[in-house]
């Protein structure tokens, strides 16, 4: 029978020796396991960016996957180390920091475990910072490789347990032809961002493809982008490096510009601090 894929996800970067590292661990416990990456380029200490990658892409890798994802701020406090069966049966390996909430609500977790202490990789140095080596990759491995079962790798705890991250309930304000709410993403590479409305929330509101729609962004309160932006399916509707609302395939509305960076040219992040409002004619 064929072993587990093992993807990884981690706010490292391929800059240095970290994630090589990780695969190192997991290929001297079993030399056959497939490692494949997700991304390593999450947003340093952002278990929220981390929540909404894994949810936006598990749902598309075959049953029994093991995801491993370390993005970890508080590595070394009491924070748990969790090994998470979905509901979908694959399972995902990473700190209980608010990782987890997005797969938690829209896939559902059928069981948690906390890794036991004595899991831990024999390293040549022990440390207290690097547990995505000596402890989520090593697990993974373990699991992947049937060296240990679910049921072995840690003690089961409540799922109602699971951190979620509090961004996860900001939730919009949505009006007949006018929403509003949060710019709680970003893709770095392209430019693009994302808001926390749902693309089956925005359009029951009103809006149609093809329309202008008037646009304001804040930051902690403060405006820096005022603009009418077109509604629409492609980015091949609008001009180059014009800005275009659409439908984005995480299933949010996203905002980006034609061949551009829509982050970079209006000089726009995201998080708690910066939110937006979109506007239709009544």
């Amino acid at each position: 029978m064929r072993k587990p894929i093992i993807v990884l996800q981690t706010d490292f970067s391929n800059t240095w020796s970290a994630v090589a590292t990780m695969k190192g661990v997991i290929k001297t416990v079993d030399p056959e396991l497939e490692i494949l990456d997700l991304t390593h380029d999450i947003r340093k200490f952002d278990p929220f960016e981390a929540s909404l990658s894994l949810v936006t892409s598990e749902p598309y890798w075959p049953k029994g996957t093991i995801f491993v994802s370390v993005v970890d701020p508080t590595v070394g406090s009491a924070r748990r180390a969790s090994v998470a069966l979905l509901n979908d049966g694959n399972i995902v390996i990473s700190p209980d920091n608010g990782s987890l909430t997005h797969l938690k609500r829209e896939v559902g977790i059928a069981e948690i475990r906390e890794i036991h202490k004595e899991i831990r990789f024999p390293a040549k140095e022990e440390v207290s910072v690097f547990h995505g080596r000596d402890i989520f990759a090593y697990a993974a491995a373990l699991l992947a490789g049937g060296q240990k079962s679910f049921e072995e790798i840690g003690e089961k705890y409540d799922v109602a347990e699971v951190v979620e991250c509090e961004l996860a309930n900001m939730r919009p304000q949505l009006k007949q032809r006018e929403v509003s709410g949060i710019i709680f993403t970003g893709l770095k590479h392209y430019g693009g961002v994302e808001i926390n409305v749902t693309n089956e929330e925005f359009h029951r509101c009103g809006f149609t493809e093809g329309e202008m729609v008037d646009v304001t962004i804040c930051f902690q309160g403060k405006e820096v982008f005022h603009r009418p932006v077109r509604f629409d399916h492609s980015f091949s509707c609008v001009a180059l490096k014009e800005p275009i609302l659409y439908c984005g395939s995480s299933r949010y509305l996203s905002l980006d510009c034609n061949q551009d960076s829509f982050m970079e040219r209006y000089q726009i992040d995201f998080g708690m601090d910066w939110t937006i409002s979109i506007r239709g004619e009544k």
